[in-house]
């Protein structure tokens, strides 16, 4: 009987063996590779109408918001307000995430200088839109804008500094430095900015403080796609293309 066990027990590796050589597809599994590249643009195009529809989203909320609370007191849209003081919450954001996102171990050459750029843009804007020595006293908030404006000034005559000595690379590049994602909605954002500058100046003829709202609304819009910005990709790079094998 144990000699029985034994011979079984001999024999079961070459069954197995036998069945794994059936089994064998006739395929290599880099013939495959294709098929996983298209799955991976599939996604790639799914994750990006999700993105779409977020921002569109938060867009809709916000104005919504804004709205609702113009309804309700329309004098969230004067200067340093609730409006104008939110902006510069998201202006200040962004400047932020992009500043840890440009010196992230992930970020590097010129994809630091884009994040570096944007955020440096980003901080220029919000003192643009919120009078800092409005805040409080004026002696002690005018020192911080003073000194917060020639840190600016600084920061930004050494970025161009920098970028004078790197201008063959970005024109080698611009293509893909105006299809990454970041500069996109920053783009799409300095676009909702521009189209507040006819309510700004009351060209349209509506209401003073519709217009107002409107122009306030449109900034506002501006500076949550400069935050969406902060978080969307850098420059993209290049896929290789494989023929998909025909059977």
């Amino acid at each position: 009987m144990k000699n029985l066990f034994k011979n079984s027990l001999a024999q079961m590796p070459l069954l197995h063996n036998s069945q794994s050589d059936q089994l064998r597809s006739p395929y290599h599994r880099t013939d495959f590779q294709p098929f996983s590249l298209e799955l991976m643009s599939y996604t790639h195009q799914i994750r990006v109408v999700a993105a779409v529809f977020f921002i569109v989203g938060l867009l809709a909320i916000s104005t919504t918001l804004s709205f609702e609370a113009w309804l309700l007191n329309p004098q969230v849209t004067a200067e340093n307000s609730l409006l104008e003081l939110i902006q510069g919450g998201f202006l200040v954001l962004t400047a932020l995430v992009q500043g840890a996102r440009a010196f992230s171990t992930h970020s590097a050459g010129l994809k630091r200088d884009i994040r570096l750029g944007l955020a440096l843009f980003a901080f220029a804007l919000f003192l643009r839109e919120v009078d800092i020595d409005k805040l409080g006293s004026r002696e002690t908030w005018g020192l911080i804008e003073t000194t917060l404006r020639a840190f600016a000034v600084l920061m930004i005559l050494g970025f161009a500094l920098h970028m004078s000595r790197r201008i063959k690379l970005v024109t080698r590049n611009i293509g893909k430095i105006l299809l990454s994602p970041t500069v996109l909605l920053s783009m799409l954002a300095c676009v909702f900015y521009a189209g507040g500058l006819p309510f700004d100046r009351e060209l349209v003829n509506i209401d003073k403080s519709l217009s107002k709202w409107f122009e306030e609304t449109l900034e506002l819009n501006a500076c949550l796609l400069f935050l969406c910005a902060s978080w969307a990709g850098n420059i993209k790079t290049e896929v290789v293309k494989i023929q998909a094998p025909s059977f």
